[in-house]
């Protein structure tokens, strides 16, 4: 399944909890979680493709073996919560229709159960796994000025709501 994906973003809290970063000095890169003591190795970072060069906006890769294979985090970061409302409104609507060169030819993506909630959040899967079994769970997120969206290729549903719970755990933990 391929999985060739787009964007995401930011937040407003001036301070942040322990082991958090400041989100109103935090960047794009500062929210993308650590995964290697899930089992996961940083396969590639860096900007988002196609980013303008005065966004912030950043994407980490990560491969794993087993029945959760890899997993996408894209972060970006906005100047006011209000712009990432702006942009999670639109790209959380857009997901559910992605574009064909997304997820592969005739993928359609279904409404599915959130996992974790942010300050706005929405959750999908596609409709039909790959020859493999495997399908892909999107979860786009609102935290503060931060919009995320996480995209995970698994096989198994309880392994991969485990995965998406705890990945979106990390990111928050740094937002807020």
């Amino acid at each position: 399944m391929s999985l060739a994906l787009g964007v995401a973003c930011g937040d407003d809290d001036d301070a942040a909890p322990q082991g958090g970063v400041a989100t109103t000095q935090a960047t794009a890169a500062d929210l993308l979680p650590d995964l290697s003591g899930d089992g996961f190795s940083l396969v590639e970072t860096g900007r988002v493709p196609g980013a303008a060069e005065s966004q912030d906006a950043h994407v980490a890769i990560y491969g794993k073996q087993g029945a959760v294979s890899s997993a996408r985090v894209e972060v970006n970061m906005h100047p006011a919560a209000e712009a990432a409302t702006d942009q999670f409104g639109a790209i959380s609507e857009a997901l559910k229709n992605p574009p064909p060169d997304l997820f592969g030819p005739n993928a359609t993506q279904a409404d599915n159960q959130a996992v974790f909630q942010g300050d706005q959040s929405r959750s999908y899967v596609t409709t039909k796994p790959d020859g493999q079994g495997n399908l892909v769970y999107t979860d786009a997120y609102r935290f503060g000025r931060a919009v995320v969206i996480v995209y995970l290729i698994s096989n198994d549903p309880a392994a991969a709501a485990e995965a998406r719970k705890d990945i979106a755990e990390k990111i928050s933990a740094k937002a807020n």
